[in-house]
């Protein structure tokens, strides 16, 4: 079974860019938005990934970019079972699958549409566990709003509106929930991180996998964290 990451923040927060410090021959990224990657270097370090089957090189590259929750399972279960290579997969932009789907269901009255965007949302988390287990996937999503806890705003994971949320408490269905934060030091620089632990949000780690409140924001070393804390059970 795959080892799978919830990483949570706002937009700028810097999630994707966090992905920078992971080892580009050995990770590949989903991108569902089709946007830019956030570090120099990129695009000679990130490749299409080569669905065309009469393709020589199909199946090789690790950046994908898809709209569609189905291709995008297809290409996870090929990269599962053909590319060993990979160690590290990064599904950015989560939320965007699902709103991708409202958008492309918005005439419909009834609220099977909702029904199902749940249900895919779970499908996916099920399928990236279920895939190889030397994997590690960081799953990232935007954040919003919840409700209030002892006066205090909830911050969770960005879904599509209520109607999703009362049906999947999306942060259960993940080990680990990390957020990624900014604060300006003494310089007035800013500086990212993540919380492993925080109070009024849906953050969370298992005891004793970080002994810090908040560490920096590096995908690399937080994969690294992970195998380390498995292989010590």
């Amino acid at each position: 079974m795959a080892k799978v990451t919830l990483v949570l923040g706002e937009s700028g927060s810097g999630k994707t860019t966090a992905a920078e410090t992971l080892p580009p021959d050995k990770t590949f990224i989903i991108n569902p938005v089709g946007k830019d990657l956030p570090f120099p270097g990129a695009e000679k370090k990130y490749k299409k990934f080569i669905t065309d089957k009469e393709n020589k090189n199909y199946g090789k590259g690790n950046l994908f970019s898809s709209k569609d929750p189905a291709k995008i399972a297809n290409v996870l279960r090929y990269v599962s079972k053909h590319r060993p290579d990979i160690k590290c997969i990064v599904l950015d932009d989560n939320q965007y699958i699902a709103l991708f789907t409202f958008i492309s269901r918005m005439g419909e009255n009834s609220f099977q549409k909702f029904n199902d965007i749940a249900a895919n949302m779970v499908e996916m988390v099920e399928l990236l566990k279920s895939l190889r287990s030397d994997l590690i996937i960081f799953v990232l999503q935007h954040i919003e709003s919840g409700d209030s806890v002892e006066g205090d705003v909830q911050i969770q994971a960005k879904t599509m509106g209520k109607f999703v949320r009362e049906k999947v408490t999306f942060e259960g269905l993940f080990t680990i929930v990390l957020l990624c934060d900014k604060e300006a030091d003494n310089d007035d620089d800013i500086k990212h991180f993540f919380w492993t632990r925080r109070i009024n949000s849906t953050v969370k780690t298992p005891r004793g996998m970080f002994e810090d409140q908040k560490i920096p924001n590096d995908l690399y070393a937080v994969a690294k964290r992970i195998t380390q804390y498995y292989r010590e059970q």
